[in-house]
């Protein structure tokens, strides 16, 4: 049984491929297989009830390490929205069994021993957060900006995660630098390829 569940979550990962080229990425997507950083949502006619919740994914794509598992990591994460219910410091909802070992708003470290991620997909979820728009909106937006831990000795330069303690891998950024990384109804930024940028806006609604 456990072989079969192993043979479809493979079958599952040949179906799309994260838009990242580059082996180490860690990004924030609105799937969680890495292909859409920019949503395009229509606005709705304010209504008791009308509104949408949209789900945004932290994945690490292409991890490049011969360890199974990703064992802990490294962000700072913020969120600009006029979302109805905006996040609290600490919105982002970790992989079962996972903690995060500080208390500052907006970082996350995740310390090895917790949670587990197994390495199958080549776009792995560590975390997610949902945004909730109210019915009297009318218009939704949100940027997610996306950088590493000040202080941080493991890793300096901006996320990352380690497969095995001991074994640090910075991450690279999808536009090559650190900052905005994500857009819903936002001014998002192009990869400086016309075939990948279009493949990464998505239009809901």
């Amino acid at each position: 049984m456990r072989f079969l569940i192993v043979m479809m979550l493979l079958a599952a990962c040949a179906v799309a491929q994260p838009i990242d080229p580059n082996p180490d990425g860690m990004s924030i997507y609105f799937d969680t297989e890495g292909t859409a950083y920019c949503l395009e949502l229509d606005d709705w006619e304010p209504a008791i009830g009308a509104g949408p919740t949209i789900t945004a994914y932290l994945l690490v794509t292409r991890p490049d390490t011969v360890f199974p598992t990703i064992q802990a990591w490294e962000a700072h994460i913020e969120i600009v929205t006029n979302s109805y219910t905006p996040p609290s410091a600490s919105p982002w909802q970790l992989t079962p069994g996972s903690a995060n070992y500080t208390n500052i708003p907006g970082d996350y470290v995740v310390s090895p021993g917790h949670g587990y991620q197994p390495i199958i997909c080549e776009a792995v979820l560590i975390a997610q957060v949902d945004l909730s728009w109210s019915g009297w909106e009318g218009h939704a937006e949100a940027t997610f900006i996306l950088e590493g831990v000040e202080g941080s000795l493991s890793f300096p330069d901006g996320p990352g995660y380690a497969a095995e303690a001991g074994f640090p891998s910075p991450c690279q950024s999808l536009f090559g630098e650190w900052g905005e990384v994500a857009w819903i109804n936002g001014d998002c930024l192009s990869m400086g390829n016309d075939d990948l940028t279009w493949g990464a806006v998505k239009r809901l609604y």
